[in-house]
C-alpha cells in the first residue's frame, strides 16, 4: 500500500475539496505517521481524533468540522450513508501466499477482515485451481464485502459447509467464527507471518473462561448493564430486556452508558458483574483488562437459566438503536 497514493485519491473527492476543516480518525498503529497527512493536506484545518476506535461503528456524533476521514475500515451499510464521512480502507497485499497443501479441507467458506477483503476473489480462484471447492458469501446488511467478518458479525461464515478459512492477522475474528459456529472447523491463516492456526484449542480455552464467568454471574446479585453511546454499537433496547429479566430473577440491575468501555470507568459502580451490550470485542478481547466479570446478554441468559448452557451463543450485532443526539450524522 502506497499511503501517499491513498491521500492523493482522497484529495480528488469533492467532499475534501469543499471542506475547510477536516477531522481524521486513524487506527492506533497509524497515528505515528501523521506527517504525510499534514503535508499532503496542507491548507486544510486538521483535527486528529486521539481516542481509540475500532470501526465504522465509531463515528463521532458531535464535532466542529466539515468532513471526517476514517482510515482502515469499510462502511456499515445498515447504518445508512454519511454525506460528510470518507471511509478510506487500508487494503494490503499478502506477504505470504497460501499453501493449498496446508489446508486440511476439500471444501470451505472463505472469509477475511477488511484489510484483505479485496484479495478474496483472487484467493478463491487460486484455491479452486488447487482443487478446493470454495464459497465466498456476502453476509447480512451490516457487512460491506463478500466474505468480510467484523468483530461483531460473522454472517459471511454461515452456510451448510463444514469448514471455514479466515485470512487475516490476530485471533479475534477467527475466534468469533469458532465460537459462533461451533459445528464448523475453523482455520486461520496469517498473511504477515505465514502461520496456520487450527482454532479448536483457542475455542476450548476461551469457552472455559466464559463458563467460569457465567457461573460467577449465576451466583451474583448486583449487575451493571453497559450501553455504548457509539452510533454503531448502541443497543439500548437489548439493555432494557436485560434489565427486565434481571429484575424478574430478583437481582439488582442498573444501566450505565459509556463511550469507551474501560475498567477505570466501571470501578466506582457497585456491581459484581457487568452485562455488555456494546461491541462483543469488549467481552472477548478485552476481558482480561477488567477487574470484575463482563458477560454478554446471551451469557446472562445462561447464568439465569433462561438458555441451555450446553450450547454457547456468540454475541453478534445486526441492527442498532437510534438514541441520543445525532447532530453529526448528516446521512443521505
Amino acid at each position: 500500500m502506497d499511503f501517499k497514493v491513498v491521500l492523493r485519491k482522497i484529495k480528488e473527492d469533492e467532499r475534501y475539496r469543499s471542506a475547510r476543516s477536516i477531522a481524521v480518525q486513524l487506527p492506533e498503529g497509524m497515528k505515528r505517521g501523521i506527517r504525510d497527512i499534514v503535508k499532503e493536506f496542507d491548507g486544510k484545518e486538521l483535527v486528529f481524533i486521539g481516542d481509540p476506535f475500532w470501526g465504522a461503528c465509531d463515528i463521532p456524533q458531535n464535532g466542529n468540522w466539515d468532513l471526517l476521514i476514517q482510515f482502515g475500515h469499510s462502511p456499515i451499510p445498515n447504518l445508512g450513508s454519511y454525506s460528510n464521512v470518507i471511509f478510506e480502507e487500508i487494503q494490503e497485499d499478502l506477504d505470504f501466499e497460501l499453501d493449498v497443501a496446508r489446508i486440511p479441507f476439500k471444501s470451505l467458506i472463505l472469509t477475511s477482515n477488511v484489510t484483505y477483503s479485496n484479495s478474496l476473489p483472487e484467493i478463491k480462484r487460486k484455491l479452486e485451481e488447487g482443487g478446493l471447492e470454495v464459497t465466498l458469501r456476502k453476509g447480512d446488511s451490516r457487512v460491506f464485502y463478500p466474505g468480510q467478518i467484523l468483530g461483531c458479525n460473522i454472517s459471511a461464515a454461515r452456510g451448510t459447509e463444514n469448514n471455514v478459512l479466515f485470512i487475516g492477522e490476530g485471533m479475534f475474528h477467527p475466534l468469533g467464527i469458532a465460537l459462533g459456529l461451533q459445528e464448523k472447523n475453523v482455520l486461520a491463516f496469517n498473511p504477515k507471518t505465514g502461520e496456520y492456526v487450527d482454532m479448536e484449542n483457542e475455542k476450548r480455552r476461551f469457552l472455559s473462561q466464559r463458563y467460569s464467568a457465567i457461573d460467577f454471574a449465576s451466583r451474583s446479585k448486583r449487575f451493571g448493564i453497559i450501553v455504548s453511546t457509539k452510533v454503531g454499537q448502541t443497543r439500548y433496547s437489548l439493555a432494557r430486556v436485560a434489565y427486565k429479566i434481571l429484575e424478574e430473577a430478583g437481582k439488582s440491575p442498573f444501566i450505565i452508558t459509556l463511550d469507551l468501555v474501560r475498567d477505570e470507568e466501571l470501578l466506582n459502580f457497585p456491581a459484581e458483574v457487568y452485562v455488555n451490550t456494546a461491541c462483543p470485542r469488549v467481552t472477548i478481547e478485552d476481558y482480561g483488562t477488567f477487574s470484575r466479570p463482563v458477560i454478554t446478554f446471551y451469557e446472562l441468559q445462561m447464568a439465569l437459566g433462561l438458555k441451555d448452557k450446553s450450547r454457547y451463543i456468540f454475541d453478534e450485532i445486526v441492527m442498532t438503536d437510534e438514541i441520543g443526539s445525532a447532530s453529526f450524522r448528516k446521512r443521505n
